[in-house]
């Protein structure tokens, strides 16, 4: 713990992250809410894959809010929280978009199973508090995987010399 808060450019880094992370999250919420309440509410359960039970209105509005907080988050991100990486034409391509992407599917599905478990403990329908209750853990913790993940395999830092 005392090396990372000694490491400033890190913590900066990881707060830009959280902020970035923020104004995504205010994006995804904005656009999952509408979706859940306004656009697309139907109750109706759908079978994916043959046997898994999701929710048409939870699947989506997490998938309409994941879509536009991914692309703010993937401008932003390259913009202001990963700065100094190893590799930075590949992380600003088609190709590092399709790698942004493919994690925060990850992150998606992650999400969507938590917002589904949460929908199956109390109904989101009428349940706006639960919704946001649950909308919060389930962002936390994507929250926490989109940063290793993307440090990790998309914004390597660069190799001091």
């Amino acid at each position: 713990m005392k090396k990372l808060l000694a490491n400033k450019p890190l913590l900066y880094e990881i707060l830009r992250f959280v902020i970035v992370g923020g104004v995504a999250t205010i994006v995804d919420f904005l656009i999952s809410s509408l979706f859940q309440y306004v656009i697309f509410t139907t109750p109706d359960v759908w079978i994916i894959l043959g046997f898994i039970p999701i929710t048409a209105s939870v699947l989506i509005s997490t998938l309409m809010g994941f879509t536009f907080g991914v692309i703010v988050n993937y401008i932003l991100s390259i913009l202001v929280v990963f700065k100094d990486v190893e590799n930075k034409k590949t992380s600003r391509s088609l190709l590092g978009f399709i790698i942004f992407v493919g994690l925060g599917a990850i992150g998606f599905i992650i999400n969507l199973t938590i917002k589904e478990l949460g929908n199956m403990i109390i109904s989101f329908d009428n349940h706006f508090f639960w919704f946001v209750f649950v909308f919060g853990v389930a962002t936390l913790i994507v929250l926490i995987y989109n940063y290793i993940s993307r440090k990790l395999i998309l914004f390597r830092p660069s190799k001091k010399v």
